[in-house]
């Protein structure tokens, strides 16, 4: 069955953005350390030698360091460590100096820096309008003259593109989730995972009626709120109207409008009946994250993204599974999640141009033992044309939401600062100081602001 499209190209929009039609592959999971596989051509490089430098790829210039900002995640070890001690193995004329930071400032340290005339030379960030504002700023650099761009797919290449030139290398694609403990499921009686909202609510109520903590989440770090209320918004707002967001720009739609009211009621629900742990206003996404793996709730809203931390052994042993958060009404149907992740940026640094184009091309080039390392330690679902993920929970998921409607991360649409006001603002709501119409305001205010 053919894959419905929600919202096909926005082009009034925003350039590039691209609803997913999913990813094919297959294979077994082996706790996440074997996830992608190279396509035809992969026993001609172990004839050459695939483990060793590659002479095609060289640097002749000026010895240069290179800054590589990133956001803490399931990465770490392969920017910290292997990134930098490849490249200086294939180049020893440039040295990798790398910078992590965590999400809830990773943006405005990014934009303060570019804006002081210290901007990175390499960075992790988010495609479609939330790359714009940096584009038409003039800090990222074209990097349409890449010859490793061709190798990844087209639709995930253009949600990094903007008139026509392409700014970033994309990382892969990847999918807002609701991972769940099996056998705390299980206990509760639940031996189906719900496809509508009233079902949900079900497994909430079994699963508090055996004493078990339904939800845990880490609303301390604003923005996790986005996992929850973007896949909620996913039903409740592009199953009715598939062009919301691009009529954003028109007038026509507004955040204030039943849709997003009813998004932001149904998820405030769920803190109001007890369904998510207490104060979390005070667990951070990492503790979160851990309170999951020790067993002491049965779900979280998260990503496909948190494979390694989700998947990681904790104080309970138990089978993972991962189902999206429904917000549809019995009868109607589920759109679900499937969004460009992130993609590799470089930085407008006179001098530096040389040496970033020679990195990304030994880095994304199909072959190099860079190439080879990053994909293999790369979390999301990949989209190199010559890889497959091989995690069964992966196609099973997919294979489960086939035919369905899908929608890119809702803020993917959204210019510079809409998010940030529905995160805090419904930090607001948790601590019992504001409620849905404060929120949908907020952030209607804020787009008229900035759009």
């Amino acid at each position: 069955m053919k894959r419905k499209v929600v919202c096909a190209v926005l082009a009034v929009v925003m350039a590039g953005t691209m609803i997913l039609s999913g990813c094919s592959g297959s294979g077994n999971e082996d706790s996440g350390a074997e996830k992608t596989e190279t396509g035809s051509g992969t026993s001609e490089q172990e004839e050459e030698g695939s483990g060793e430098d590659r002479s095609e790829f060289s640097y002749s210039g000026e010895d240069v360091a290179l800054n590589f900002m990133f956001i803490t995640g399931g990465e770490n070890e392969f920017y910290n460590e292997t990134l930098p001690e490849l490249v200086h193995q294939q180049f020893p004329g440039i040295e990798i100096e790398v910078e992590e930071l965590p999400s809830d400032n990773y943006k405005s340290t990014i934009q303060m820096k570019f804006a002081s005339g210290e901007g990175p030379d390499l960075f992790e960030w988010w495609p479609d309008k939330q790359a714009e504002p940096l584009v038409e700023a003039s800090y990222c650099m074209d990097l349409s003259d890449l010859d490793c761009i061709g190798d990844f797919r087209e639709d995930m290449v253009n949600s990094f593109t903007f008139d026509g030139k392409n700014y970033a290398v994309p990382l892969g694609s990847s999918f807002l989730t609701t991972w769940y403990n099996q056998e705390l499921f299980q206990e509760a009686g639940i031996s189906e995972v719900p496809m509508d909202w009233d079902a949900f609510l079900d497994c909430c109520e079994k699963l508090k009626g055996k004493g078990i903590t339904p939800i845990v989440m880490g609303d301390k770090d604003a923005y996790v709120i986005q996992f929850g209320t973007y896949m909620m918004g996913a039903s409740c707002i592009y199953n009715d109207n598939p062009d919301f967001d691009k009529q954003l720009y028109t007038g026509e739609t507004k955040f204030t409008d039943d849709g997003w009211k009813e998004t932001v009621e149904k998820y405030q629900y769920l803190y109001e009946n007890g369904y998510v742990m207490e104060d979390t206003l005070g667990l951070s996404h990492d503790q979160a994250r851990q309170a999951f793996i020790d067993g002491r709730a049965a779900m979280t809203f998260d990503g496909s993204f948190g494979w390694e931390a989700l998947m990681a052994e904790g104080a309970a042993e138990f089978e993972r599974g991962i189902f999206m958060l429904p917000s549809n009404d019995g009868g109607e149907e589920l759109v679900y999640n499937l969004t460009p992740a992130e993609g590799i940026f470089a930085g407008v640094n006179e001098g530096h141009e040389e040496a970033v184009k020679a990195v990304m091309n030994y880095w994304f080039t199909e072959g190099t033992p860079l190439f080879e390392a990053w994909a293999e330690s790369n979390d999301n679902i990949p989209v190199h044309k010559n890889l497959s993920d091989e995690r069964e929970m992966i196609q099973d998921y997919l294979a489960r939401y086939d035919g369905l409607s899908t929608i890119y991360n809702l803020n993917n649409a959204w210019p510079s600062g809409v998010s940030d006001e529905l995160t805090g603002k419904f930090q607001e709501v948790i601590a019992g100081d504001a409620d849905a119409e404060k929120v949908i305001q907020a952030m209607q205010t804020k787009f008229e602001q900035v759009k």
